[in-house]
């Protein structure tokens, strides 16, 4: 450590502090001279060097300082600010020195690290500590001002990411709301006869999950259920959503079905992807949570033409209420956690699919109910013309990885293709199976086992194409025809009784709508923006809003899960009953006197912390939900706005400071 003869001055004291960083600074630039240079600059009383300042001796260090040497300014001369500043800001705050009035140089990203000259390094980092130590001067002590906040939090979407985050979050002294626009809970999860990669019985790993969110006291569970309207900021949010009307008494149905032997209307299954019809009055699926029936009023005849009440006579437990109306509930929280899932991307939409066109083509999904013991073929892979297929394959990225498309990998579509051909082979081991990829994408430690498996059987053959597309399909007396260029040019041609299409997993078409609710964006594929996505995937650019599972963009089961506990661990982290809600010190502060109304401000916040008074025409600012990014003050034309950390007097004095050395006018 270097230390330096202090100076009196009749000023502010301002103590200068460079940080050696172990041989990235002392051998990048000269921090003798630096030292001794800073220590010359009007306002200082002391300047000094430090081996390692952001460790635990150095943060005691500097504490010993400003106590020491009564110091108002702190200049510290080290690494990134997004690295340590608030650790230095920590060690300010002990000596009761408020933590504003310290400014940080980054000498190792900005000059150590990019500039190889030591002699230009030295001069760089001499002019960045001038400008800090004109800059520190203007700075003002910002007060850190705190809220009571509500803990409780909304969930929207009841899928694994949704039901995971509400698990986490359910705890004593917060209520977890729940909200699933669909009757029943699980999302596309339930769906799905097994779990790649063990191949894991899916009811038996998920039905447990459901029922703990069911008989959770701090969940409350809103099914058919959607946002209407979202009021409030980040702590003390107010949602509405409204409930629709089941039709049915919750408290009353047990779920025996005896209404739908009754009901005379059917219509085709969504849960079955329409393979098969439903009744008006129906339960998803055996086993559903929670297991309420409900009517399709779209479909019921009570409701379109006024007569049949044929389910209300027959229920023994008196639970259907055509009286039933929608609800408009309102729900107060402090965080919102969106789980909205995902689609997946309509085949029909590339013609050379021929979707829709040829009966036997089919996608992964509609497949997965076919071989499911719950779908409408009770596991059995059956052709529509009842017979069972001799031939079946499997057509990798359809509609991804193409720039006509979507550019990305959806990432799980390889491994539910090889699942099923390994339930094939265990089941039914005289149907053959080809599939036909560009390459395979198997992610982790556990996922390449299927591939090898798959690999080993015989029967299942692996045909490589150059990329996606390259295929030609059309009928051929009673078989498909696939027929494909391989990787090195040559033709192949496949002739099979059934194709099942792997689309890419799209987002939610719920999240366009909700984004604008929320005032969040989605990208060009449907997915929620991440503005954070290295630091923060879960977060949003609206504070206190995460987002989770399929919703940010594909992912797996399990990843889904991580997800959505990672989501759960940000509120948790934030929102914690007893505790206030701190504001944000440096949000941009409005002159009235100086604001015309022109709204440009409005328009060029990304958070929505900018609103606009019609009565005054002047605009206020949420300091909940400004980030203090500046872009307020910078757009204002009549310089109403102000970002009290980044002021124009300081920043102006930087630039005055970093200007000051031998042939420049400082006042140019």
């Amino acid at each position: 450590m270097n230390i330096l003869v202090e100076k009196e001055t009749d000023k502010l004291r301002t103590g200068v502090y460079i940080c050696e960083c172990g041989p990235n600074l002392m051998e990048a630039m000269d921090v003798k001279y630096l030292v001794d240079a800073a220590s010359k600059l009007d306002s200082v009383v002391t300047a000094k060097s430090f081996n390692l300042i952001c460790s635990g001796q150095g943060q005691k260090f500097i504490t010993r300082e400003i106590i020491d040497n009564k110091l108002d300014r702190i200049v510290i001369a080290a690494c990134s600010p997004q690295e340590h500043e608030k650790t230095f800001m920590a060690a300010v705050r002990d000596t009761n020195l408020n933590p504003w009035l310290l400014q940080i140089v980054n000498l190792r990203e900005q000059i150590a690290w990019v500039t190889p000259d030591r002699d230009l390094a030295t001069e760089k980092a001499e002019s960045y500590i001038k400008g800090a130590v004109k800059r520190v001067r203007d700075h003002i002590p910002l007060e850190e001002k705190y809220i009571d906040c509500n803990t409780n939090v909304l969930v929207v979407g009841g899928g694994i990411a949704g039901i995971s985050a509400a698990l986490a979050l359910a705890q004593e002294d917060r209520t977890v709301y729940l909200v699933e626009k669909s009757p029943v809970l699980g999302g596309h999860a339930i769906i799905y006869e097994d779990w790649f990669p063990g191949t894991s019985c899916a009811s038996c790993e998920i039905s447990p999950l459901l029922d703990s969110v069911i008989n959770n006291p701090y969940i409350n569970v809103l099914t058919m259920s959607e946002v209407q309207s979202v009021l409030g900021y980040y702590g003390n949010y107010t949602v509405t959503v409204r409930k629709k009307a089941r039709y049915i008494d919750d408290k009353k149905c047990l779920g025996c079905g005896a209404c739908v032997d009754a009901c005379p209307v059917s219509v085709p299954d969504e849960y079955n992807m329409g393979l098969n019809d439903r009744k008006a009055v129906y339960i998803p699926y055996q086993g559903s949570l929670p297991n309420i029936f409900s009517i399709d009023s779209a479909h019921c005849r009570r409701f379109n033409e006024g007569e049949c009440t044929a389910c209300r006579d027959i229920c023994p437990f008196e639970a259907v209420d055509y009286d039933q109306a929608d609800e408009l509930i309102d729900i107060h929280a402090g965080a919102v956690v969106l789980a909205t899932g995902f689609n997946l991307y309509d085949p029909a939409d590339v013609p050379l699919y021929k979707f829709r066109e040829i009966p036997e083509i089919y996608t992964a999904i509609e497949f997965e109910r076919l071989i499911n013991q719950n779908g409408p073929t009770h596991g059995v892979p059956q052709m529509k013309n009842g017979k069972h297929p001799e031939t079946i394959t499997f057509i990798h990225c359809v509609g991804s990885r193409s720039r006509n498309t979507h550019s990305y990998c959806s990432g799980v579509c390889c491994a539910y293709i090889l699942k099923y051909i390994l339930y094939l082979h265990e089941k039914y081991p005289d149907i053959n199976t080809e599939q036909v990829y560009v390459d395979f994408c198997l992610p982790g430690k556990d996922l390449n086992n299927l591939l090898i498996k798959a690999q080993d059987i015989s029967g299942h053959d692996f045909h490589r194409i150059s990329a996606p597309g390259n295929i030609d399909i059309h009928d051929d007396d009673n078989k498909i025809s696939v027929k494909y260029l391989n990787g090195i040019g040559c033709q192949g041609e496949i002739k099979t009784d059934m194709v099942i299409l792997a689309p890419a997993i799209v987002g939610s078409e719920n999240a366009c709508k909700l984004g604008g609710l929320f005032d969040i964006e989605t990208d060009r594929d449907g997915f929620w923006s991440q503005p954070f996505i290295t630091d923060s995937p879960a977060g949003t650019r609206r504070a206190g809003v995460y987002t989770a599972g399929c919703s940010q963009g594909p992912m797996d089961i399990a990843g889904s899960i991580m997800s959505g506990q990672a989501a759960a661990s940000r509120v948790l982290k934030e929102l914690v009953p007893g505790k206030k809600l701190p504001i944000e010190p440096m949000a941009a502060i409005v002159n009235n006197d100086k604001c015309s109304g022109c709204k440009s401000c409005l328009k060029a916040c990304e958070f929505g912390a900018i609103v606009y008074d019609e009565e005054l025409h002047q605009i206020a600012i949420n300091p909940l939900l400004c980030r203090a990014c500046g872009i307020c003050a910078v757009t204002c034309p009549g310089g109403a706005i102000n970002a009290p950390f980044f002021s124009n007097e300081a920043i102006m004095s930087e630039v005055s400071g970093l200007l000051e050395k031998e042939g420049v006018n400082k006042n140019e």
